[in-house]
């Protein structure tokens, strides 16, 4: 009989898709640029949301070092891994862009950048090489990094793996926050590495899964959650608001407060899951919801879809100058686009396993044929 997963980092798995799909609200939907054409309070609340959700990469991989780095070698299963990872993709970008054939060249636009015919195509086909979804294209090459990586940290004491984790970030973190904010700009130089604060690439995916590897190895599990690492966890976003607000636009921080990078961001992620760890409960609809989650990010961070969806739950149609109903409308529409997403591929991932499913019997039928 299979063991049925705890929920309680699952629960965080669908927390942190919830604040992905609050980045896009408010950068897509347009409410951060409606509440600050209000002004006052309703600006104020919505400069924090939009903080307190762009700790969400951080916390899916760090989610991931947690669970998988005492994992013993074995590439072969990471490779099934990964090839499932790439098969979801795939299948959703193929089918995705064809609907968007169909639906005509008006539709093939990215925030403003029209794409000709061939390379709509081009990119339905290829989603990892075109970063269709940047984030799955990293996580995927993660996934088959994973086992080495692995090879390393499960040899290392735990004063070897603590000096590894705070040297990088130390450097990966600290270090390239810092060369973007003054007195230190100029002085601290970025050379070759000035992409890393963004986040967006691999490199940061491995930082951020060593941290939580960490976490897995040498963090004991309780019986019950710690409210403190949640408080602290509101704390870093609080001090990243302030931070943001009372200093100076001129040293430079307002450009680096959303950056994955930032030590505030990583620490958040790290909070959390030090909290949610031990949040100990079993929900089937829970765990079901935590394993839709990268197919729920597949279809509201696919390019033409995205525009659509946006274009339809958009906050420049609501009316955003009451500060309560704000948190309503966008409470409502974070969880009505992440439910009715994870109802897709919840769907897609059964319709997949029958065909899998479907395949594997034929195959055997051909065997048995044969011999």
């Amino acid at each position: 009989m299979k063991k049925e997963r705890d929920s309680g980092i699952e629960l965080l798995r669908v927390f942190a898709m919830l604040l992905v799909i609050g980045v896009h609200a408010f950068s897509y939907g347009g409410f951060y640029a409606e509440a600050r054409a209000v002004g006052g309070h309703v600006a104020a609340a919505a400069l924090l949301m939009k903080l307190a959700t762009r700790a969400a990469v951080n916390i899916f991989v760090i989610i991931t070092g947690y669970f998988m780095v005492r994992a013993p070698f074995d590439p072969k299963k990471n490779l099934r891994r990964a090839g499932g990872i790439y098969q979801k993709m795939l299948v959703y970008s193929v089918v995705l862009t064809a609907v968007f054939l169909v639906l005509g060249p008006a539709c093939w636009v990215d925030r403003g950048t029209q794409f000709s015919l061939l390379q709509v195509v081009l990119k339905g086909l290829t989603p990892v090489t075109s970063q269709t979804w940047y984030f799955l294209t990293d996580y995927l090459l993660l996934c088959l990094l994973v086992p080495f990586v692995n090879l390393a940290l499960q040899k290392l004491t735990k004063r070897q793996y603590t000096a590894l984790a705070l040297g990088l970030f130390a450097f990966m973190s600290v270090w390239m926050t810092l060369v973007h904010v003054l007195p230190f700009r100029r002085v601290i130089e970025p050379f070759g590495y000035s992409d890393l604060v963004g986040g967006k690439q691999v490199f940061h995916f491995l930082f951020i899964y060593v941290i939580g590897g960490w976490l897995g190895r040498f963090c004991e599990p309780r019986k019950r959650p710690q409210p403190l690492w949640l408080c602290a966890a509101l704390g870093t976003v609080l001090l990243n608001y302030l931070l943001f607000t009372r200093l100076p636009s001129s040293c430079g921080f307002q450009g680096v407060a959303g950056d994955y990078a930032n030590p505030l961001l990583v620490l958040n992620a790290v909070c959390l899951l030090l909290f949610f760890k031990d949040l100990h409960f079993k929900s089937r609809i829970v765990n079901a919801l935590g394993g839709a989650t990268l197919g729920v990010y597949a279809l509201t961070e696919f390019r033409y879809l995205r525009t659509v969806l946006w274009n339809t739950v958009s906050f420049k149609k609501m009316d955003n100058g009451n500060l309560w109903l704000n948190f309503v409308h966008v409470a409502l529409v974070l969880c009505g686009v992440f439910l009715a997403a994870a109802a897709v591929d919840l769907l897609v991932s059964r319709l997949l396993l029958l065909l899998r499913s479907a395949v594997q019997k034929i195959k055997l039928k051909k065997v048995k044929q044969s011999s």
